[in-house]
């Protein structure tokens, strides 16, 4: 059994262990305690032997080594979580662009004195009103491209095919 760690070991050894549990997603929530567990127990049987420092180097980087972990499990999982980030980045690419199309009507409206237009940004109305008096927009309706784009985004970055391998 190892010696005590310092609190500069414990802390390098939850430092190196929580970059390793990021990159360790793909992998059941069960399994990857257990691994980062057999992992906090090696790491501090070499401490003991070759001081903190030393073992993690030993260890490699944080990523490579999970990356090897997950890939000898023998199922792999969908990762939601890069899923959840990819939808994310489409939604605020669409909010990004409404943003643009709705700065781009005002500045029409503007443009030629001022009024009300009506228009359609995928799917959804958008009514702006600019006068000298005042700056409005409203939107209504269901953009069925940006949710579809979303929901794609979704299972394309989580991987959503390997649920079908079990």
């Amino acid at each position: 059994m190892s010696a005590t760690l310092t609190l500069t070991d414990r802390l390098r050894r939850w430092s190196y262990l929580q970059d390793v549990e990021l990159w360790l997603d793909p992998m059941s929530r069960r399994r990857r305690r257990e691994v980062l567990t057999e992992l906090r127990v090696t790491l501090a049987d070499a401490a003991a032997d070759v001081g903190m420092v030393q073992a993690i180097e030993d260890m490699g980087r944080p990523r490579v080594l999970a990356r090897e972990l997950v890939e000898a499990e023998p199922r792999r999982r969908p990762s939601w979580s890069l899923g959840v980030l990819g939808a994310g980045a489409v939604l605020l690419v669409a909010m990004l662009a409404g943003m643009g199309y709705l700065f781009g009507m005002t500045d029409a409206l503007l443009g030629v004195g001022g009024g009300t237009a009506e228009g359609s940004f995928l799917g959804i109305r958008v009514l702006t009103t600019a006068t000298e008096g005042e700056l409005s927009w409203e939107l209504a309706g269901w953009s069925w491209p940006i949710f579809v784009a979303s929901v794609l985004a979704l299972l394309l970055c989580a991987r959503a095919w390997r649920l079908a391998r079990r």
